[in-house]
């Protein structure tokens, strides 16, 4: 019979981020050279945690501002991945050892699945029916209780894994730069529940002590580990001391800054006759790679988690449109799910289109590019189509205005119209002041007739339910998002429909005259 390995079980309790990002350094170096016991390590964290990816830039990842105000702790992992809040409450679990000695005694995809698939099974008996997710996941029901992730140094490999205890998602949402601002409640809610908390799912019964010995016991079974429980070293205790100063510098904290001008989150709606999907994409430091991928829309899946694997499917993978194109085909083709009344090619078409957007960097940052709605042209197309035609909504002039409901404007300068109207001047291009949904139909219809582009405004809500109709026209154009209460928000759809919206609503005028002034020179 082989001997099990001899493990040292290590509770660090609560530590700033920069004394557990030393010790994940430490430890595992000191391992690869033989000098401390392989190590499996129980880590949280005080205070809250910001964590960077290794290969992530603090500028682009995290709100710097909102963790500063609310005391949250800004650090850098020593392993690549994405952004986390390590939360007090959250737990995290290491194992720690030589390249070779066991759980890091085969590949690493077999060693991490071993690995994920233990401590999915110590999840579980706690109460929660959590299982391993590949990649590196492990979910309830195909919601994420804990990800995972690993580096090697000096010989020494480190494999991790986090515990989701208290739901805290809002703080979450606000301490990543999570573009929150501009997700719809929907979108929101859906990304709220791809994440599984311990507490939501057992509630008062949940004790952390008996998490950390199911975990212990559940990897010395599984991973055949003999566990003796054991603090730090004097040794490294000595380095942690010496180490600690450079984990708490900016030299570490913002190892990677500045601005790559590379786009982080690209955003695609696509409107079918049977619903509605939103792809939102993040990539990772170099724009290379999805990182992230959140796709949500009034559809049906079948099974129901088949949108929560593809998502999964999707990240790692480059982010170039006909890749993943083919990549979400052959999903479906694998998977046998479906999208009630969406077909495969439908859904691969809105991935695509979001990957399409990475052009418009660096000319238009993220958020610039995701207020973009496109009308039968690419983003491509933008420095190719010369617009001719400046459509403006009549619900940006005040209600007030003896205008409102005239497809005119007296230019008097007490709203948006007047520098729109002269933008319009500036540009070549003719102005029209929108009425209602079958105004804009015969203009734009007109303008296809004529063999004209146009740039024009709407919002989000507007765009979705009319997308099918605008593009049916065969119209080619740009419309940019408003930036305001609309009239679906208010429940004022059909009251806008016939021109009869009595609210003011607000153009993203900067954005608009960026927009104009690049497709004046198509």
């Amino acid at each position: 019979m082989t001997n099990k390995p001899e493990y040292r079980l290590l509770d660090t309790g609560l530590l700033t981020a920069a004394e557990n990002m030393a010790l994940d350094e430490i430890l595992t170096s000191r391992a690869g050279r033989g000098v401390s016991p392989p190590t499996v390590r129980f880590l949280r964290f005080k205070p809250d945690a910001a964590l960077l990816g290794y290969h992530q830039k603090a500028e682009r990842e995290l709100r710097l501002d909102f963790c500063k105000e609310n005391g949250i702790d800004i650090n850098r992992r020593p392993t690549g991945g994405g952004a986390l809040l390590f939360q007090t409450s959250a737990l995290g679990w290491e194992i720690i050892a030589p390249q070779g000695v066991s759980p890091f005694d085969r590949g690493f995809e077999d060693s991490l699945k071993k690995i994920c698939t233990s401590a999915a099974g110590a999840y579980s008996k706690l109460g929660v029916d959590a299982s391993f997710r590949p990649r590196n996941d492990i979910e309830v029901e195909g919601r994420k209780i804990s990800g995972t992730g690993g580096f090697s140094i000096d010989g020494g490999m480190l494999f991790q894994g986090t515990v989701l205890i208290e739901n805290e998602i809002e703080k979450f949402l606000r301490a990543l730069r999570v573009p929150v601002e501009k997700l719809r409640k929907k979108e929101i809610d859906s990304l709220m529940d791809r994440m599984a908390f311990v507490k939501d799912l057992i509630g008062d019964a949940f004790d952390m002590e008996k998490l950390k010995q199911s975990l212990a016991e559940t990897f010395s079974e599984d991973l055949g580990l003999a566990l003796t429980p054991s603090g730090l070293t004097s040794a490294e205790k000595a380095e942690l001391a010496e180490r600690l100063s450079y984990f708490q510098s900016d030299e570490w904290v913002y190892l990677k800054s500045g601005d790559t001008g590379k786009p982080s989150w690209l955003r695609q709606i696509l409107q079918t006759d049977d619903g509605t999907l939103i792809v939102n994409l993040w990539l990772d430091h170099s724009g290379r790679l999805v990182q992230k991928a959140l796709i949500t829309g009034d559809f049906f899946s079948v099974p129901q988690r088949l949108i929560y694997d593809l998502e999964c499917e999707l990240m790692g993978k480059k982010a170039q449109p006909e890749l993943i194109r083919d990549l979400v085909l052959g999903f479906f083709e694998k998977s046998g799910g479906e999208l009630l009344g969406i077909p495969p090619a439908s859904v691969a078409l809105a991935v695509e289109s979001a990957c399409s957007r990475k052009v418009l960097s660096p000319r238009y940052n993220e958020i610039e590019a995701a207020e973009l709605f496109f009308v039968n042209m690419e983003p491509c197309e933008m420095r190719e189509l010369k617009a001719t035609a400046l459509l403006l909504p009549y619900c940006s002039k005040p209600v007030d205005c003896d205008y409102r409901f005239v497809p005119d404007c007296a230019r008097c300068g007490d709203c948006q119209f007047a520098p729109m109207y002269d933008l319009a001047d500036e540009t070549g291009m003719e102005p029209f002041s929108i009425q209602s949904f079958e105004h804009l139909i015969e203009v734009i219809k007109q303008l296809a007739a004529e063999g004209r582009h146009f740039v024009g405004s709407c919002c989000e809500a507007f765009y979705c339910k009319h997308q099918v109709e605008m593009e049916e026209t065969k119209a080619r154009g740009v419309l940019i998002c408003l930036d305001s209460t609309t009239c679906y928000d208010l429940g004022k759809g059909m009251e806008a429909y016939v021109g009869k919206f009595e609210h003011q609503t607000f153009m993203t005028t900067e954005l608009i005259a960026k927009v104009a002034r690049e497709m004046a020179n198509g």
